[in-house]
């Protein structure tokens, strides 16, 4: 016989429908000044074509974003220090976005500490425009809320059951880059219901502070490539620690729209598979996994959340599932727990750490 569930939020408690449910413990209830109220820089963007010398931006900064004008770009970058030219890294064109924007390709960065200067090495000498990216030194922005959450199935332990997260509050996302100058937002919430979990990685190195490199994905995909937010629901650093991606609603639980009960669960479209991302959980591993694999932390809370989100929605990780976008009838086939590159024509999440995803899909299937 199925148990009741229940799903507390803060210290609201709400039945959910037999069969499944959560426990939130101080996931994003309201709060105005005081304790819960902090201050984070803002992200400031210095704008420069790149290609043919060293860019030196006028201020410091942390990230570069370079954007492309062709699908399949590749292209490198080094940049400049105390002690001189560092060494040329692989520069990865992420092609993932809204389903309604055009493909708007670009890579983002983590500039060394002390960078002073970069350089930008594009096929056939073209240029790019890019974006010296300052999440330390801006403008103080007061966020309010509290900094962390909990979702746990109801009934787990907390070892298997459920993970710990920071809210956007906690990593300073600046809300007013979500809304136009009317007031309006940019990127319409809309919920369907859930069909599939997807992962990525970032491609590109983490931040020694990875809510800095958060912020930046943030700013790339919310103002520069006019999304109106960051493309993923969740985000998972080295570490492990668990970053709210997607605003969904105030005061609400992540990812979702409600209460999430499995073979019902509705969830906010993101940005992290173009075409076919209504009723598509996205989830980024911080980091590039091309030659690597992510750290046995990391791994180890991707494993988590990817579990308690199946639990949640009723996907089966390892089922072949006949997914179609309710939006706009595009399908796809393959498995209920999946990669980028199941998807698309891609290399994320990496190839070392695809290659080995396998023992992912598998370790979440377990429990």
């Amino acid at each position: 016989m199925r148990r009741r569930q229940f799903m507390t939020l803060g210290a609201t408690a709400a039945v959910l429908a037999a069969g499944g449910g959560i426990d939130l413990a101080g996931a994003r209830p309201a709060a105005a000044a005081g304790p819960s109220s902090r201050a984070f820089p803002r992200t400031e963007v210095e704008r420069h074509a790149a290609g043919s010398g060293w860019v030196r931006p006028a201020a410091a900064f942390d990230h570069v974003a370079v954007r492309a004008d062709v699908p399949g770009e590749e292209g490198r970058i080094r940049f400049e220090g105390v002690d001189g030219p560092g060494e040329w890294q692989a520069l990865h064109f992420g092609e993932h976005g809204r389903d309604d924007l055009p493909a708007a390709p670009a890579a983002l960065v983590a500039a060394p500490a002390g960078a002073v200067a970069y350089e930008v090495r594009l096929p056939g000498g073209r240029t790019a425009e890019t974006l010296a990216v300052n999440t330390r030194d801006g403008a103080a922005l007061r966020v309010s809320g509290e900094a962390t959450g909990r979702m746990t199935i109801a009934g787990g332990n907390s070892a298997r059951g459920g993970f710990s997260y920071l809210t956007r509050a906690g990593w300073g996302a600046d809300e007013s880059l979500r809304y136009d100058e009317a007031g309006q937002e940019v990127w319409p919430r809309e919920y369907y219901p859930v069909q599939a979990l997807t992962v990525h990685h970032a491609a590109m190195p983490v931040a020694a502070d990875p809510r800095e490199t958060v912020r930046a994905i943030y700013d790339l995909h919310a103002v520069q490539q006019t999304w109106g937010d960051i493309g993923y629901h969740l985000l998972i650093d080295p570490a492990g620690t668990v970053y709210e991606g997607r605003y969904t609603r105030e005061n609400g639980l992540p990812i979702f729209e409600g209460l999430p009960v499995p073979g019902r669960a509705r969830s906010v479209t993101a940005g992290h598979v173009g075409g076919y991302n209504s009723g598509n959980i996205g989830v980024c591993l911080l980091g590039d996994f091309t030659d690597s694999m992510p750290t046995p932390a990391a791994q180890d809370s991707l494993v988590l959340v990817l579990r308690v989100l199946a639990r949640l929605t009723g996907v089966d990780p390892v089922a072949q599932i006949e997914y179609v976008n309710p939006v706009n009838g595009a399908t796809w086939t393959g498995q209920g727990l999946s990669r980028h590159r199941d998807w698309l024509a891609t290399e994320c999440p990496g190839n070392t750490f695809a290659a080995r995803f396998e023992e992912i899909r598998s370790r979440v299937a377990a429990d």
